[in-house]
């Protein structure tokens, strides 16, 4: 099994590779992926296109084609597939491009700042494929997705002034949790390092930038938490 890549089952038919058997298929059961390695969204389908050959010594090899409606992208998984009394099952041997390690985050989040988390995927992705020069700018602007949208929701009817204003401005004027500013503000001072020619912070770094914003997630899905929790209690159903 692949980790934390591979779970769930589903049976497939698969075409062969085969020129002189070309017409001829197999069904099998597989193990899906559940997440998408590009983007590290949550996956829960089955593959698009399954083929399958079979060599001298009759060892069958499947490949998949997966597709990612999240971001667009297609994936492939390739399986050994071995008699499992009495069906054919597919053991995943690899996986194209290889899944990277994504940051979780919660629902809660996710529902709140949809982009924040797309584009901090992004960055992270930038990041394990060694393009630390642009890692941090998706950062920054994560941040302002993170930032602004939790301020619209704080302040629904000043929505047109939080879109348009600077970061620095958004949060000062419609950030009223101090420990959520100070680390927005602090992730800001820092992601603008990124952006720029010259870094005004020596001593800190890109993974200064997204401590500051890991920890400035912690304290909104709190944010987040006491208000659930909050209606809950003055409305219980």
């Amino acid at each position: 099994m692949m980790k934390g890549m591979i779970s769930m089952n589903a049976k497939i038919n698969a075409q062969n590779l085969n020129p002189y058997e070309f017409d001829s298929s197999i069904q099998f059961s597989l193990e899906l992926p559940t997440k998408c390695p590009c983007c590290g969204t949550t996956y829960s389908r089955t593959p698009e296109y399954t083929n399958y050959f079979q060599n001298d010594s009759e060892i069958i090899i499947a490949n998949s084609t997966y597709f990612c409606p999240t971001c667009e992208n297609c994936f492939f998984v390739v399986y050994l597939v071995k008699e499992d009394f009495p069906d054919l099952y597919g053991y995943p041997l690899t996986q194209y491009p290889e899944p990277s390690e994504f940051t979780s985050f919660s629902k809660e989040l996710s529902t709140l700042t949809p982009k924040f988390v797309e584009i901090y995927h992004q960055a992270e992705k930038a990041e394990n494929s060694g393009l630390t020069e642009l890692c941090g700018i998706g950062y920054r602007k994560a941040l302002e997705f993170l930032v602004k949208d939790y301020a619209i929701s704080q302040h629904p009817d000043k929505e047109s002034e939080i879109v348009s204003s600077f970061l620095g401005n958004c949060i000062n004027d419609f950030i009223d949790n101090e420990k959520i500013k100070t680390l927005a503000k602090a992730s800001a001072w820092l992601g603008n390092d990124e952006t720029h020619y010259t870094r005004k912070h020596q001593n800190y770094n890109v993974q200064d930038l997204k401590r500051f914003i890991k920890a400035t997630v912690a304290y909104i899905e709190c944010e987040l938490s006491f208000t659930e929790a909050f209606d809950f209690l003055n409305n219980p159903q």
